[in-house]
């Protein structure tokens, strides 16, 4: 939906202003490894009022400057993408509702993860019957989540470790229960002590804070524009769902809670619905970019 501003601009243009744009589309990577990123730029020639970047199934909304002429977002690669070519569709819409895509190609590059062999209780694998009821609450309680996010970017350049503990490559990991292969892992493990502080990496809205049967006590938050983290086998949890976090605000404590076989801070990222290498968040790009105010809105922040 177009602003007021945009509209008040609109009714004013010309019928010769309504030329196809020429766009410069930009990408971090042509060659993304399954779980990372792409920042995506488009630079057009004429003011835009949308646009949106599309690849494997999934959209991201790209930040619209105040001119309408620079759009900037990010695009995730699943984990369990396949692997090869695929394209990127940038689909734009001009303040005369005129719509165009533009097509670039993506060679999605294998992550080459791991097998992780784990023994564990018969429980981890197999949970009792009377914890099934649990455990699909808990699946429709996470899913809700995901259609939840606020469309506004919250944060402004790279996040941080939420623990002071060195990363486990052991993000994408196809793990082996009993000698049973089970799901893939779709986190990083931060090797941390019980009782370690876990803080925000980067601001966001607490979208769930709760004890859940696998992940234990789990935090998730929105960081807006389609993007979540998560964090799992918490000790201690120290906000509740709606509380907005500054990065560095502490939301609980490290644990073995749930299913784990000791302590330590499962850290999980998901942008779009795509499940993705929290690490990655790490290089996340500085905005505002090239000088210019970003807004999802095309209002001036």
């Amino acid at each position: 939906m177009l602003g007021i501003g945009l509209l008040a601009f609109v009714g004013g243009l010309a019928a010769g202003d309504c030329r196809a744009p020429a766009l410069t589309i930009e990408m971090s990577s042509a060659s993304p490894k399954q779980g990372g990123l792409v920042a995506v730029s488009v630079k057009s020639d004429v003011a835009l009022a949308s646009a949106v970047a599309a690849s494997g199934g999934r959209e991201s909304a790209l930040e619209r400057d105040e001119q309408g002429r620079l759009f900037l977002g990010l695009v995730g690669v699943d984990f369990e993408s396949a692997v090869g070519q695929r394209k990127l569709d940038v689909a734009v819409e001009g303040l005369c509702g005129d719509r165009h895509v533009v097509h670039r190609a993506l060679e999605v590059v294998a992550g080459k993860f791991p097998i992780q062999k784990l023994k564990v209780a018969p429980a981890y694998v197999e949970p009792p019957a009377s914890e099934l009821d649990r455990i699909r609450g808990d699946k429709e309680k996470v899913g809700r989540v995901w259609g939840s996010g606020d469309p506004r970017r919250m944060w402004d350049g790279p996040f941080v470790l939420p623990v002071d503990a060195p990363a486990r490559d052991n993000f994408g990991s196809r793990r082996v229960f009993n000698g049973k292969p089970r799901s893939s892992h779709e986190g990083a493990d931060l090797a941390a002590p019980a009782g370690a502080p876990v803080a925000a990496p980067g601001p966001g809205r607490v979208a769930l804070a709760d004890a859940l049967y696998f992940s234990g006590g789990t935090v998730i938050l929105d960081h807006g524009a389609g993007l979540f983290t998560m964090y799992f086998h918490l000790s201690r949890i120290d906000v509740k769902a709606g509380d907005l976090v500054a990065a560095g605000k502490q939301i609980g404590a490290v644990g073995a809670t749930g299913r784990a076989t000791g302590p330590h801070l499962h850290w999980g990222s998901r942008l779009n619905r795509a499940r993705i290498n929290p690490l990655g968040l790490l290089q996340l790009p500085a905005w505002p970019v090239e000088g210019r105010e970003i807004s999802p809105t095309g209002q001036s922040n």
